[in-house]
């Protein structure tokens, strides 16, 4: 996204009263430090909830909000059905991973599915995955890889369908119910373990993996 878009929703901001950043991510729903990125040009595109977002924030359709950034010449963007925002410009070190809901990491529950907005990764801790446009974020519920230094409120990053890897950290159903938890192999079952001793190992015969974690976003942001 050019310079000149940008200054365009910075002149948009100001002029519907909105005089700080804070003002936007109020009325439009998203994080303020995303709105510091879109007004700084840091986004190649925005993408279709963003462009809907701030339409309504400015009080004018999306339709219309798009000819006045973009004019005759609006650059491609992703389908309708695509609900991810990846085709950013290569020299954006950071990304923006959407944060799909919750994910237990204690007594297994019922798995949370809210939008609870984005957080931001750096590019090159997650240069390493198959498909980066699938990688998403959850949000942990409870204490049992608190040894990993993953606490209750941190939130992990998480890429779908992984090959499995003895002992590290997945996103497990079971029935009805989610959980975060390190996976071993042991005499033909899959054993769920944690990094907390006060939760108890789970055997099952059937494993059925929605994702493996490749980070989390703590004080002390690790990698696995």
């Amino acid at each position: 996204m050019s310079i000149e878009i940008a200054q365009k929703i910075v002149g948009l901001r100001e002029s519907k009263g909105m005089h700080k950043k804070a003002d936007l991510a109020i009325k439009s729903g998203l994080d303020a430090s995303y709105i510091s990125r879109l007004e700084a040009g840091d986004f190649d595109y925005l993408r279709k909830e963003t462009l809907e977002a701030l339409a309504a924030a400015f009080e004018m359709s999306p339709e219309k909000l798009k000819t006045y950034l973009y004019g005759d010449s609006t650059p491609a963007t992703k389908s309708d059905d695509d609900d991810f925002f990846f085709k950013l410009d290569k020299r954006i070190k950071v990304l923006p991973i959407q944060i799909r809901g919750y994910v237990n990491a204690g007594t297994p529950a019922m798995a949370e599915a809210v939008d609870l907005g984005v957080v931001y990764v750096e590019r090159d801790k997650i240069s390493g995955v198959k498909k980066m446009e699938a990688v998403f974020a959850l949000k942990i519920s409870g204490d049992s890889l608190k040894g990993d230094n993953i606490n209750n409120g941190d939130i992990v990053i998480i890429e779908p369908h992984p090959d499995l890897i003895e002992g590290k950290i997945y996103i497990i159903r079971l029935e009805n119910e989610v959980v975060a938890r390190h996976v071993h192999r042991e005499n033909g079952f899959a054993v769920l373990t944690s990094s907390n001793g006060k939760y108890a190992r789970i055997e099952v015969d059937k494993l059925e993996v929605i994702g493996r974690v490749i980070g989390a976003q703590n004080p002390d942001y690790r990698m696995y």
